[in-house]
């Protein structure tokens, strides 16, 4: 890691650390009807409950990346967070892998350990959240309010935590579990089995060639979502730009052991788990 490269990736930390807060603040302050504003340092303090978990499970997800990279002695830069203005107050983040894949074992492990990394931390700060969140009666008008997809983790866990929902009550989440909210659809998309996306990776891997069929047929998949939720149009679009086709291994006909056979079918069930084929509804 060069020294341009940590100053890089500390500057965009930090910046992301703050944007993050910010809208951490904003749903804590809703979230407990606080009234204050972000010149009262309780805004702030608030918003922690939101940004600590959110960059954690990012920073998990990157590193597992980065350390497994590191270990098979490839070239990768530190995790790079993106700062953003939205609803998150984050695009997420990435790393940069400089040196090539050359065989399945290593391509396979990297792409898994990130989802994997991330998943671990998602759950208990989701669990956490949850058990932060409480009802609240709701009469709204039609399209006044996001309603969030639910991905099968949260509706496995919300009986646990309300087992009796009154008719016109709705859950209210707390920060912290719209943290966890966030990594589990960081988590699935990650996990797409397309191009070079950690799904991409870890489906070549199993697949080989057969993988990129498995691309193409996603899209046809999220064509179809699109109807119900058309955000699926703009990943249908960088995808398309990114390249539905994973590049080829000079040591394709390396076959993966059994373990790791067995961590792609934990992968597709920690997919299963955090997908939301409509995450966002007005």
């Amino acid at each position: 890691m060069s020294r341009k490269q940590f100053l890089l990736s500390a500057t965009l930390f930090i910046l992301t650390f703050i944007t993050t807060t910010f809208i951490g603040g904003s749903g804590f302050e809703q979230f407990y009807a606080t009234h204050t504003t972000i010149y009262n340092f309780s805004f702030w303090v608030g918003g922690l409950t939101y940004s600590i978990p959110l960059m954690a499970i990012l920073f998990s997800h990157e590193m597992g990346h980065y350390l497994t990279a590191r270990k098979y002695g490839l070239v990768v830069t530190p995790p790079y967070f993106v700062p953003a203005p939205t609803l998150i107050g984050t695009f997420g983040a990435f790393i940069r892998i400089k040196s090539p894949f050359f065989g399945k074992r290593e391509l396979f492990d990297v792409g898994i350990s990130g989802p994997i990394a991330g998943f671990v931390v998602a759950v208990p700060v989701l669990i956490t959240g949850l058990f932060l969140s409480r009802i609240i009666m709701v009469s709204p008008a039609p399209g006044s309010f996001i309603n969030f997809g639910q991905p099968v983790l949260y509706t496995l866990l919300e009986p646990v935590f309300f087992p009796h929902v009154p008719a016109g009550g709705d859950v209210l989440l707390h920060p912290t579990a719209f943290a966890g909210w966030i990594g589990m659809l960081v988590t699935s998309l990650n996990l797409l089995p397309v191009g070079q996306l950690d799904g991409g990776h870890i489906a070549y891997a199993v697949f080989g060639k057969k993988a990129n069929r498995i691309s193409f047929s996603l899209i046809g998949v999220l064509a179809v979502l699109s109807y119900f939720y058309e955000g699926w149009l703009l990943w249908i679009g960088l995808l398309l730009i990114l390249g539905l086709r994973h590049p080829a291994l000079p040591y394709a006909l390396e076959e993966l052991d059994p373990t790791r056979k067995k961590l792609a079918i934990l992968a597709i069930v920690i997919f299963i788990l955090s997908f939301m084929p409509v995450p966002i509804k007005l």
